[in-house]
């Protein structure tokens, strides 16, 4: 059967009888809408247009209208396009952009400084975007720049502003520029567009049958829902915990739950990092100037000056944060924060109150769980659903509505009543747990030689506790200390294992024979890269006459 091209086909009424009844006599079938759909697309795709319209997405030009092109306009009631007036395109500049010191900012971009030059082609850029229909010309638009610039006795709205520097969060509050004293101060938060005028009824819809796939019980759910329930009601307010999601495996949902949580919040109020060093670094507050914080892959020291770090940003609203250029000031901020990480998180002190863990290790993980298909299946409809407004709206609608649970506080967690399974067990690490758990680590990466000043490093990361009130947990695991040199310098205390027979700078065990600065630069790097420490390497490995090829223990 002759095969249907899209090269038959122009961009027609899909509805059209005539056409349906042409190819039915030409190909021998009927064909779907969707395959009708996808020819026109096809076709649709080839044309000079389409292949500008991309070229414009891609240059970020995508609603900035050409000469010539179709545009969208406002119309009134009857139909008749209405035409902006001057004091419409100014008050539109004037909310849009600031100024400091002879400079011009867009105040979603104000980290670029705009000369006076310069302003005059992102003024004639924004206002052929916003307002298509305006007529724009040369004589026009010095109007609109003297108009902005040069008149200082204006009332506030018709002229561009002046900027006092400062930049807060005010979730909730919709308005950009915040009149202070003479000034304006740029508010960060922005409304988030899915709750424009959005008429649709409170639903969970797949945001609940996600959430009871991922997590164990019905209890942790509830937990989760009353902490983000809260968040949205108190936009404004801030939590002091977070939620922390933790899973062996990877592919188990926790990007996909982070992604609709973003959504609600509004992308542009969420901010996501790998790890935590950015949130708590320097040059940080333009993220501590979100609303969410979401960390992926977080791994922290025991004992760490991160850790503590990361608590203070949870638990209270005000800190000091350092923009690129700018000094060292004080910040109000209002994140709520969203963790995930592979790693169970020993390093936190047993019954802390600024993480609430959840386990959300299930069969439906990504490298080989029972249930995969079940799960992919259920992940790319939640995807595909919260890609709508709509849905997001009606969820959003649903949280708004929901009450919190009598054990609930939003500013203490009560571990002793709400810990979960995880929790639980980090609080339970004994002793003999930490050797355990240290000792299947070393076999994981045949390490059998280890300098004291990583195994310290090490410890510190098994151990809630200081390394120093564990320093008989390789003697436990029957390791030997002594004192050896290696790599062409002097003497240092190590720990190794009685198979590693050590002698002469190298490792022996009957047939395995390796240089130690070999076994340090290549096992011991990459189980301290494992825990997030990196090594120093050793003195070059040099080739020994004696050395045969590097087998496992």
């Amino acid at each position: 059967m002759t095969k249907l091209n899209a090269d038959d086909f122009s961009p027609i009424d899909l509805e059209d009888d005539l056409v349906r009844e042409a190819i039915l006599e030409t190909q021998g079938r009927e064909y779907t809408d969707e395959e009708i759909e996808e020819l026109v697309l096809e076709a649709a795709e080839q044309s000079e247009e389409f292949k500008e319209i991309e070229a414009r997405q891609a240059q970020g030009l995508w609603n900035y209208p050409f000469e010539g092109a179709d545009v969208f306009v406002r119309v009134d009631e009857e139909g008749n396009e209405i035409i902006p007036t001057d004091i419409e395109v100014i008050k539109y500049l004037c909310s849009h952009i600031v100024r400091r010191e002879r400079k011009f900012f867009e105040i979603d971009k104000l980290d670029k400084e705009i000369n006076r030059a310069e302003l005059a082609n992102v003024v004639h850029t924004k206002v052929k975007a916003q307002f298509p229909n305006y007529e724009l010309g040369r004589e026009k638009l010095k109007t609109l720049l003297d108009a902005l610039t040069n008149n200082p006795t204006a009332e506030p709205g018709m002229t561009i502003p002046v900027w006092n520097g400062c930049v807060v969060t005010q979730p909730g509050n919709d308005t950009r520029l915040l009149f202070d004293d003479g000034l304006f101060t740029v508010n960060h938060w922005r409304m988030p567009a899915y709750r424009a005028s959005q008429e649709v009824s409170a639903d969970f819809g797949l945001f609940d049958e996600f959430l009871s796939f991922i997590f164990k019980n019905d209890d942790e759910k509830d937990v989760f829902l009353d902490w983000l329930s809260w968040c949205l009601q108190n936009e404004d307010d801030k939590p002091s915990w977070a939620i922390f999601l933790y899973s062996q495996h990877h592919g188990t949902g926790k990007s996909t739950l982070a992604s609709i949580v973003k959504k609600l919040f509004g992308e542009q109020n969420a901010s996501e990092q790998q790890g935590i060093q950015p949130i708590i670094g320097r040059f940080n507050k333009p993220i501590l100037l979100k609303k969410l914080i979401y960390a992926e892959e977080v791994k922290v020291a025991q004992n760490s000056d991160d850790g503590n770090a990361l608590k203070t940003l949870i638990s209270e609203s005000q800190t000091m944060a350092e923009g690129k250029h700018k000094d060292i000031e004080p910040v109000d901020h209002r994140c709520c924060f969203i963790l995930t990480t592979n790693h169970k998180p020993i390093w936190l002190e047993p019954g802390d109150r600024r993480f609430y863990i959840i386990n959300v290790e299930h069969e439906g993980y990504a490298a080989g769980g029972s249930r995969y298909d079940e799960f992919v299946a259920l992940v790319k409809s939640v995807q595909e659903n919260y890609e709508s407004d709509a849905q997001i709206a009606a969820l959003y609608k649903a949280l708004l509505a929901r009450e919190q649970g009598p054990n609930f506080n939003a500013k203490s967690l009560n571990v002793n009543k709400l810990a979960t399974e995880v929790m639980k067990e980090i609080n339970a690490l004994a002793p003999d747990v930490v050797e355990e758990m240290l000792e299947e680590f070393l076999r994981e990466y045949n390490v059998r030689f280890v300098p004291v000043r990583y195994a310290n490093k090490l410890l510190e990361h098994f151990v809630r506790r200081n390394a120093n009130a564990s320093k008989h947990t390789f003697d436990n695991l029957g390791w030997k200390k002594k004192k050896f040199a290696w790599g062409g310098k002097g003497p240092a205390y190590a720990y190794y294992h009685p198979e590693a027979h050590p002698e002469r700078g190298m490792l022996n065990n009957g047939h395995y024979r390796q240089t130690i600065e070999s076994h340090i630069n290549e096992r011991l790097k990459l189980a301290m890269d494992e825990i997030g420490f990196g090594i120093t390497y050793e003195q070059p490995h040099r080739q020994s006459k004696e050395e045969t090829d590097d087998v496992p223990f």
